[in-house]
């Protein structure tokens, strides 16, 4: 272990500062993982601009700072702004590195609900059909009569408690059985176990409940549909049509079931080729990866006002969540990804510009609406007058 390998990371501390933040650079040598292939495609080139951000006065829900004080304070391991194909401004701090993987948590999510837009494009999977209709083993669980469409948009109805501070937690337990945490004596036996024995919690489709086990249960259902793995799904619809430079790679528990939810492992770059094609309706060099009418159905929402967030729901009162994406309702037509601990995924399709942001934050809840108020902030200083897609 070299001097940047000061904190050293267990299975035991490696979600806790101070550990985090060598951890969140290094999953692959914490936990099992599968390989999400880039394939033989030729890197998407992005070009540096040089923009000099560091003493840009954004708004923070406090008032205002620069851009480095920003973060500074929100324990930034990586940031890339880009706009087009242009890296406007770009930071690693730590452990971070252009070519070193960062765990994504739950921006995990946000693409594994633009996977299940492409196989809805094909013609394999139906939004409509319960999830039983894909997932047998599912049918006597929480899930069985929900439909593909509760679980994207998150209106699956179960007993689920998302504290992450509880250890007691079906959040906490579902970390334990895919083998993020020591196991606890009666803990189930890896992903599939854990969903399968979720309990029910009144009717499907009415009210939004965030809920991480959701997007497993997702991920099972886009196994089904498209018969393949998981990480070979995501390689051949997403990762390898993206111009990635890197494969990505996805935590898995002992049985190799992945943890769609939050285990996905990505470099910073890479990601923002994710974004970009998002924000380009779904082109890349000309072939449609991702169906344009899902981005933007996606972009305009789902329920009206279901955003029970405490802190996003401070800063965006009129948001919602499609298939696995936060969508504030803000004049830009902002969609993001976040995850826990300060990851984001950050689309202003107004300007045109793209925001990936990795932290370790020292608890996972920190910083939200801060990252929201200057996230749109720092898209704002740097985006030109027009995206490049409307409404």
């Amino acid at each position: 272990m070299n001097a940047s390998q000061e904190v050293p990371a267990t299975l035991a501390n490696w979600l806790e500062p101070p550990s985090n933040r060598w951890a969140f650079n290094h999953v692959e040598r914490l936990l099992d993982t599968a390989v999400i292939p880039r394939g033989r495609t030729r890197p998407r080139r992005l070009a540096a601009a040089g923009t000099r951000l560091d003493e840009t006065v954004i708004a923070t829900t406090g008032g205002s700072s620069t851009v480095a004080e920003f973060l500074a304070r929100t324990a930034t391991d990586a940031i890339v702004v880009l706009r087009g194909d242009q890296v406007l401004f770009e930071r690693y701090y730590g452990e971070a590195a252009p070519d070193r993987r960062h765990v994504l948590m739950s921006v995990s999510k946000s693409i594994a609900g633009m996977t299940a837009g492409c196989l809805v494009d094909d013609g394999i999977l139906d939004v409509s059909a319960t999830v039983a209709t894909y997932v047998p083993e599912l049918a006597s669980s929480a899930y069985g009569t929900a439909t593909v469409r509760d679980v994207l948009d998150m209106t699956a109805a179960l007993r689920y408690n998302q504290d992450y501070d509880d250890p007691r937690s079906e959040v906490r337990v579902g970390d334990r059985a895919v083998g993020w945490r020591p196991r606890h004596s009666g803990d189930p036996d890896g992903v599939h176990a854990f969903l399968t024995g979720l309990e029910p919690d009144g009717p499907h489709g009415r009210r939004f409940q965030y809920c991480s086990a959701t997007t497993d249960v997702l991920a099972w259902v886009l196994e089904r549909a498209a018969g393949l793995p998981y990480p070979r799904l995501l390689g051949e619809r997403i990762w390898s049509r993206i111009g990635a430079e890197h494969d990505a790679v996805v935590s898995t528990d002992p049985v190799g079931t992945p943890y769609a939810c939050a285990g996905i492992s990505a470099t910073a770059r890479d990601l923002a080729r994710f974004g970009r094609c998002v924000l380009d309706g779904g082109v890349v060099d000309g072939v449609q990866v991702i169906p344009e009418e899902w981005i933007h159905a996606t972009r305009r929402g789902g329920l009206a006002a279901v955003l029970p967030d405490r802190d996003l729901g401070s800063i965006h009162p009129n948001g919602t969540y499609r298939n696995q994406w936060w969508i504030p309702g803000d004049s830009a037509g902002t969609l993001f990804g976040i995850g826990i601990f300060g990851q984001y995924l950050w689309l202003d399709p107004e300007r045109d510009v793209v925001i990936v942001k990795f932290s370790s934050l020292p608890h996972p809840r920190d910083g939200r609406s801060e990252h929201a108020v200057a996230l749109a902030a720092i898209a704002e200083a740097v985006g030109s007058e027009h995206g490049t897609w409307g409404a």
